[in-house]
């Protein structure tokens, strides 16, 4: 990674600045679940997208802080990727409470993102009072400006919108300084913790834009049913990212990552199994892992037939997931270890691609 640390800073507040409504949405990577399903109303839409928007963030923050720490060309497609989540993020809100709460809301959360980016750059380069100060202007300025603005869009209280973001910040902060500190046990428990937490402000803003716009988001957000939903589709999104963080130790020889990395797989594929109970589901996508972490490590048809074949016929043989769809979520992960091997400066662009094709892998699942 270039070590002009403030001009990298600059390009990344720049393009979080100006990525606000330019993008359109890209986190539907298909259509909804059949119209028939109690979890296809445009109210679980939202929850479900507004869900997976937040929780992507934590997950680009934890590529680029890493991509930092280890000085990788990676760094700027993943602080760029940040603006991408941005812009889509905004696009929903635009979507509850019109363009101009929108840009308000762009303007907050792309100077939390700035803030983030530079705790990141000022810890690896030891720059301890500049650091101090990103997470001042976390704490002290962007969490109650934006939990007034929150507050103000939706008339959910000040005070609990306020402690869950405060507690959002804290475990930001932990996923960066696990990193840093090459503590990658605590750096995998802290990012699922960290994932986990962004739904429970998610699921709130969502449920009361649903109250507040009923004509506009029509349909229950909280019934068993689009709960199990939202459910899958994080944890399969987790699944996709955590994969690609196991590829990325793998090619690089960073093996001491690569054993915690394939721990928090591990317990991730777990959480599935409880969710799906299906010993099947779990199995499947335990062979996944093995056969993408092997294809990583080395680049053979071998590895390669496992997944577009073996994995994809054994997952869509018990579960309603069209074989087309599983193999396209299959050949989008083999893109993203290809780039992470070459150095593509797609490869976040290719991450998220990833990520995006187990939206329809999960809404086909019931």
């Amino acid at each position: 990674m270039a070590q002009n640390c403030g001009g990298l800073k600059a390009t990344v507040v720049v393009a979080l600045t100006t990525a606000l409504l330019a993008c359109t949405d890209q986190t539907i990577a298909t259509p909804s679940p059949s119209p028939t399903s109690p979890a296809q109303s445009q109210a679980a839409d939202l929850r479900t997208h507004l869900d997976l928007l937040l929780a992507e963030q934590v997950m680009i923050i934890a590529k680029e802080s890493a991509a930092a720490v280890n000085h990788s060309d990676e760094y700027s497609a993943y602080t760029a990727l940040l603006a991408t989540n941005s812009a889509d993020l905004t696009n929903q809100i635009a979507r509850s409470f019109g363009n101009t709460s929108a840009i308000q809301f762009a303007q907050l959360w792309n100077a939390q993102n700035g803030y983030l980016v530079d705790y990141a750059i000022r810890v690896v380069t030891h720059n301890d009072d500049k650091a101090a100060g990103a997470i001042t202007s976390l704490t002290g300025t962007f969490t109650p400006q934006f939990a007034k603005l929150v507050t103000g869009l939706s008339q959910l209280p000040l005070d609990p919108i306020t402690q869950l973001l405060s507690k959002q910040v804290q475990d930001d902060k932990a996923v960066i300084d696990g990193v840093f500190a090459g503590n990658f046990k605590a750096y995998y428990a802290d990012l699922h913790a960290a994932y986990e937490q962004t739904s429970r402000f998610g699921d709130l803003l969502a449920e009361q834009v649903v109250l507040k716009f009923p004509d506009k988001f029509p349909g229950d957000p909280a019934t068993p049913a689009v709960d199990a939903r939202v459910k899958l589709n994080l944890l399969l999104q987790e699944h996709s990212y955590l994969a690609s963080m196991v590829t990325s130790a793998t090619i690089n020889g960073r093996d001491g990552e690569k054993v915690q990395a394939l721990g928090a797989l591990s317990l991730n594929v777990t959480a599935m199994q409880a969710l799906i109970e299906d010993q099947r589901f779990s199995l499947v996508w335990a062979q996944e892992v093995t056969s993408l972490a092997a294809y990583a490590g080395k680049p053979d048809d071998a590895y390669r037939r496992a997944l577009t074949g073996t994995f994809v016929n054994e997952l869509a043989s018990f579960t309603r997931a069209p074989a087309s769809v599983i193999t396209n979520h299959v050949n989008a992960t083999i893109k993203v270890i290809d780039d992470q091997r070459s150095k593509a400066p797609s490869v976040a662009d290719d991450d998220r691609a990833a990520a995006t094709s187990m939206q329809p892998i999960a809404d086909s699942i019931r």
